[in-house]
């Protein structure tokens, strides 16, 4: 009886022995993070600024009846584009009959009249518009100002007409507006004539933050215990590269880095980065 207890005292020991190896193998296996990695890019780092503007004729001009009279026929109607001298109607005054033509070319607005209708002096039987080139006006802060030369080319969004194109920037104020800003004007061929002035649209001006500046995708870039950082991989394992940043957005960031630790087209973690760190070991894996 005695013998055979202290055999299974020796056999639990054995498998105790086994067990605790086991266990202490499975510690000494390290895992390794699945990551995804991305290029640094080296480029001028732009952001988009915009100012909302409101788009004006090219030119319009009052039509003036040279006297009183009654309206004896009809020639226009309000919407129509017509050309200088155009007779828009016939009516009777002291002076006979006499004609209301159009002052310039254009489109004519605010022009509503049946026979028998009375004109007078005194107000414009209506409005004579210009809309090619269509005006952007707009109005900038000082620091805004100095992004705008005569000549630049500037971007333009108008959501109501569903319209988008380049704009030539003819006009920067040199002084304030009696707000403190700067009047600034840019101008847009609009051949078809299709959008409307008085309608408000978005001017969009790529100004670069950073000339020749390492990018990386924002997501890359870890904020951590008062450190700025982004991982790279050396030899299978995460490396901490400490950085500055320039500017960040959404999608990328500018960032500076010392001892040329990084250059362009290295390798930043992109993906899987916030639970690992340095020296932590990591697998890339292909983006689904």
């Amino acid at each position: 009886m005695k013998k055979w207890m202290m055999m299974l005292v020796a056999a639990l020991m054995v498998l105790a022995a086994c067990n605790g190896e086991s266990q202490d193998e499975e510690e000494n296996v390290e895992t390794e993070t699945p990551v995804e990695t991305v290029a640094v890019k080296q480029e001028d780092f732009t952001e988009t600024r915009s100012f909302s503007s409101r788009i004006m004729p090219n030119d319009q001009s009052p039509v003036m009846a040279q006297a009183a009279g009654e309206v004896e026929e009809v020639m226009a109607e309000r919407g129509e584009t017509v050309e200088e001298d155009d007779v828009l109607l016939e009516y009777q005054t002291q002076r006979g009959l006499l004609e209301l033509v159009a002052p310039m070319d254009g489109l004519l607005t605010d022009f509503n009249y049946a026979e028998g209708d009375m004109l007078t002096t005194e107000e414009p039987a209506g409005m004579v518009i210009d809309r090619d080139p269509m005006i952007f006006q707009f109005q900038v802060t000082q620091s805004n100002r100095n992004l705008f030369s005569e000549g630049d080319t500037v971007t333009y969004d108008v959501s109501q007409a569903n319209a988008t194109g380049e704009a030539e920037v003819t006009y920067v104020a040199s002084s304030t507006s009696d707000n403190g800003m700067f009047s600034v004007e840019a101008e847009a061929d609009q051949p078809d004539d299709t959008i409307p002035s008085g309608l408000t649209g978005q001017i969009q001006l790529d100004h670069v933050v950073a000339e020749n500046a390492l990018v990386v995708p924002t997501e890359a870039v870890i904020e951590r215990s008062g450190q700025t950082f982004v991982f790279i991989m050396e030899d299978g394992q995460a490396k901490e590269v400490n950085v500055s940043i320039i500017q960040k957005q959404s999608a990328e960031t500018a960032i500076e880095v010392e001892d040329e630790q990084l250059a362009a087209d290295d390798a930043v973690i992109s993906s899987g980065q916030l639970t690992i760190e340095d020296g932590s070991n990591v697998r890339v894996v292909e983006e689904e």
